[in-house]
């Protein structure tokens, strides 16, 4: 009779035993079922292509420009205080359009426009001419070159590569840093040899 027992102790045991390990394993976290994500995306918005509208919102992208318009240290700020909002500058629609074409909401954002600019036209239109420019700033040492030689920015010599020179190459509107670095910045872009009188480098 007590072995009876014994063996009916022993049998319980091991079922509850293995009931325990059962719930146990059960329990335990599972790897993710490779057949039901197989062919799911893992971010299925950025294979959405986008498509640019003059009414689109720019800082859905552009954040990195977007913030610049709420930050004083930003030239940019001081246009959105008057009200100047992306399509103010950024006004060449066809060219916009096409800039954006392709584009997905995970694209590498460019750094500087390649495919559009600012037309300088668009800048004096709220600004002063060029002539009242340059008297603005004919006593400013902003540009000098290495043999310290001054120019004035707004009233630089007449010449074919002067000529392509725009507002926009010394004042980054989304850039902190300051036009005076900007600007010799342009300049020493051609004139890399720090000097802005002309035929002095090369025969």
């Amino acid at each position: 009779m007590g072995l009876a027992r014994n063996s009916i102790r022993r049998i319980t045991w091991l079922c509850v035993s293995i009931c325990a390990a059962g719930a146990v394993v059960g329990c335990a976290p599972h790897a993710p079922n490779a057949v039901k994500t197989e062919n799911v995306s893992e971010n299925p918005v950025s294979a959405v292509a986008f498509t640019w509208s003059p009414d689109s919102d720019c800082a859905m992208c552009h954040a990195i420009e977007s913030e610049s318009m709420q930050d004083s240290a930003y030239p940019a700020a001081l246009h959105e205080q008057e009200a100047a909002d992306c399509p103010t500058c950024h006004a060449d629609d066809s060219k916009l359009s096409v800039a954006h074409e392709g584009v997905l909401p995970d694209s590498e954002m460019p750094q500087r426009l390649k495919s559009t600019a600012v037309p300088e036209q668009l800048c004096l239109d709220c600004h002063d001419d060029v002539a009242v420019l340059a008297q603005a700033t004919e006593d400013r040492a902003a540009l000098i070159d290495s043999e310290g030689t001054v120019v004035n920015p707004h009233e630089l010599s007449e010449s074919e590569d002067h000529e392509g020179v725009s507002c926009s190459d010394c004042h980054k509107m989304h850039s902190s840093d300051p036009v005076e670095e900007i600007a010799i910045g342009a300049c020493l872009s051609c004139h890399h040899e720090g000097v802005f009188e002309c035929y002095t480098c090369h025969e």
